[in-house]
């Protein structure tokens, strides 16, 4: 899925009693990864009603992030504090237990697929070979058409349910050896062919006046839909 490394933009020197000032990489960095400060219109957009359909889904802060010693170390890795990371973390449940399911988004999604890792359960190939590193979970290849991989629009509610059917699928493969839906070689491979037949439907919420599918028993348009 998504790399880890950052891209820098050379920004023009700052003219400073005649010197050109060298503007410091990491104020950069940390400002390309704080997009969503700017852009709360595009995170609105991004968790649509998601927070209503999965009661596990909620936002985490920076401290539990900085509490957390792998995602801390993603944010090494990436150069940037943890309270500068949008991030999100989910429950999996499945015959392989609970497990914690976060999401990153370093920087907008049209620029960098978010870093989807799975803290709890066996690690890298003791999981699976479908990951990147220990935690990283490889949903599908960075070059796919659209209709292959997870794009903005299938808001983080598709995101987290692609990351369990991945948790799975890894549970099965290591019951039986087997990986139980369409797989593709790990790593840089050649892009899937574009298949139309492939594409998820278009999200439908439900009326206003329709119950929410979140079985609150309440009116949509009084509890996830407001």
């Amino acid at each position: 899925m998504a790399s880890l490394v950052l891209g820098e933009q050379r920004e023009p020197g700052l003219g400073v009693w005649g010197r050109a000032a060298v503007p410091d990489p990491a104020i950069i960095r940390r400002g390309r990864v704080r997009w969503w400060e700017v852009q709360p219109e595009r995170v609105t957009e991004l968790e649509g009603p998601s927070f209503g359909l999965d009661p596990t889904l909620r936002r985490l802060r920076g401290g539990e992030t900085r509490r957390n010693q792998e995602l801390y170390d993603l944010c090494r890795r990436l150069g940037v504090e943890a309270e500068d990371l949008l991030a999100y973390e989910a429950l999996a449940d499945g015959p392989f237990g609970r497990y914690r399911v976060v999401a990153v988004f370093p920087l907008p999604p049209d620029k960098m697929d978010p870093i989807v890792l799975c803290l709890d359960g066996p690690h890298g190939q003791q999981a699976s070979r479908h990951r990147n590193g220990e935690i990283v979970l490889c949903l599908y290849y960075k070059d796919d058409p659209p209709e292959r991989r997870w794009t903005e629009d299938h808001r983080l509610i598709r995101l987290f349910g692609l990351a369990r059917q991945h948790l799975a699928c890894e549970h099965i493969f290591r019951k039986t050896g087997n990986w139980p839906i369409e797989e593709a070689p790990h790593g840089e491979t050649t892009p899937a062919p574009s298949d139309s037949s492939k594409a998820l439907p278009t999200l439908r919420w439900p009326r206003r006046n329709g119950a929410c599918p979140c079985g609150s028993g309440r009116k949509a348009k009084r509890c996830c839909f407001q």
